[in-house]
């Protein structure tokens, strides 16, 4: 008790030692947390920007093929943003893989009709006229598209153009083409591939070789130049390095049309 006693002696002396040395104790405040911040409203996108949403969703269905689900997204686009003339060119491209060149006319043209200078839209009008056989038609497209100097891909008219004089049997025009359409993009994939088809033509194959050989070196992983240059090393009798590349080609992608065409050839090395 004692103890107890003395301990409560203390804690009294130890409160009132402010007073006794003529300060003054302060109160002791509480610290009020702040109030919780208001709910914040979720975000919502306005239609303009869904439309763009379903856009780029139904851009990427239709660079691997998925046509029905382009399709889906595109349509939906279109909803919420009618005056959109990309949406309408999207879905005539869509159309054109389909295979359905009426419809897609039908939705280039409104396209079009929305702006009235919209290259890409002249360019997928051609397609489908060269698709039905009418070149000469396809060839006014191409050339208007290329009329617009605004135009940020003409390497695409271009070489649409040198298909065109191919198949007119306009070989030197064609190679025109595709000197034009790499001088605006040097990068161009399919106008390179036209080249080298040009010049194996021409019996040129060493040409052609040394292009699919850049291709490679530039784009490792696209197929085609493998299959190619296999070819060419089957008709140089270079047995061993056909095999090489056609195993390549193979190994990227062995489901798809170049890739079972690479595996038949190489069982017919190999038999």
């Amino acid at each position: 008790m004692r103890g107890f006693a003395a301990l409560i002696f203390v804690l009294m002396l130890t409160s009132s030692c402010g007073s006794l040395f003529g300060g003054s104790r302060e109160k002791s405040t509480r610290t009020v947390p702040p109030p919780p911040p208001a709910p914040q409203e979720k975000y919502k996108p306005s239609p303009e920007e869904k439309a763009e949403g379903y856009y780029q969703i139904g851009v990427s269905y239709l660079r691997i093929g998925e046509i029905p689900l382009a399709l889906n997204y595109f349509f939906r686009a279109e909803k919420l943003k009618s005056d959109d003339p990309k949406i309408y060119n999207a879905i005539g491209v869509a159309f054109i893989q389909r295979g359905d060149l009426d419809r897609a006319e039908e939705y280039i043209r409104k396209a079009i009709r929305l702006k009235p200078d919209f290259s890409e839209g002249y360019l997928n009008l051609g397609i489908v006229y060269e698709k039905r056989g009418e070149l000469k038609k396809a060839k006014e497209y191409y050339e208007k598209a290329l009329s617009n100097p605004l135009y940020l891909t003409p390497e695409v008219a271009y070489y649409r153009l040198a298909l065109l004089a191919e198949k007119e049997n306009q070989i030197e025009k064609a190679r025109e083409y595709i000197v034009k359409a790499l001088r605006n993009n040097p990068d161009y994939i399919p106008a390179y591939l036209e080249l080298a088809k040009i010049l194996e033509s021409e019996g040129k194959d060493s040409k052609a070789q040394e292009i699919y050989l850049k291709l490679i070196n530039l784009y490792p992983k696209v197929q085609y130049p493998y299959y190619k240059l296999s070819l060419i090393y089957i008709k140089k009798g270079k047995l061993q390095l056909a095999e090489k590349f056609l195993k390549k080609c193979i190994e990227l992608d062995p489901t798809s049309d170049i890739g079972i065409k690479a595996k038949i050839k190489l069982e017919e090395l190999n038999e």
